[in-house]
């Protein structure tokens, strides 16, 4: 987006230019820093939350089927103390009924039909395993407090340290509780199986 703005700013001042002469060139940056630390994600069961077959039997008459909540647990491992977040993408963006960043996608039924969606809420924060509080960002810069709240695609997620900042750390843990969601019956080609198909990756972003 800045070279855009670049582009109109200039376009700007050449309009407003008479007799004053203009400058022929623009500097373009290219900034950033190679850190000499890495961070190690992983999920326990291999990051899989795999409900089984449902039935449509067991969907209300009308209405949303809300399936069992499922927890996995999330660990980042550094080799040396870093400030670090992590951060969810949806692989499956456009597929939830709802367009809210905090649902994710669970792919699509035959006809395009949406089946459903889920929510990550993670619990029991810990860095270098001392209990802390979640914070989240969308930028890097401004944090603000997170416990208790679901987490949305592109929103980074960290221990709090002093004030809102985020904490330096080895390890970070988390509980990822996995809350999932069937539309209504009466909305999916039931007369078919439906493969759920949920897929997200948690990225971890270096501040």
């Amino acid at each position: 987006m800045q070279p855009s703005r670049v582009l109109i700013t200039a376009a700007l001042l050449l309009a407003g230019v008479s007799n004053v002469m203009a400058a022929s060139s623009v500097d373009l940056g290219v900034v950033g820093v190679i850190t000499p630390s890495a961070c190690t994600p992983t999920l326990s069961n291999n990051g899989v939350v795999d409900h089984g077959k449902v039935s449509v039997l067991d969907f209300p008459e009308s209405g949303n089927k809300a399936l069992p909540k499922v927890t996995l647990q999330l660990v980042v491992t550094c080799d040396a103390p870093i400030l670090m977040a992590v951060k969810p993408t949806d692989n499956r963006a456009g597929t939830a009924p709802y367009s809210w960043p905090e649902y994710f996608g669970l792919g699509l039924a035959s006809g395009g039909e949406k089946i459903g969606w889920y929510q990550l809420v993670t619990y029991n924060a810990s860095a270098d395993d001392t209990p802390g509080a979640f914070i989240d960002s969308d930028d890097g810069k401004y944090w603000w407090g997170a416990d208790n709240t679901y987490w949305a695609a592109g929103m980074m997620r960290t221990v709090k340290g002093a004030g809102w900042a985020p904490l330096p750390l080895t390890t970070f843990k988390a509980d990822l509780e996995v809350q999932t969601t069937l539309v209504d019956k009466n909305n999916l080609p039931i007369s078919e199986e439906i493969q759920i198909d949920g897929s997200a990756t948690l990225d971890v972003v270096y501040l």
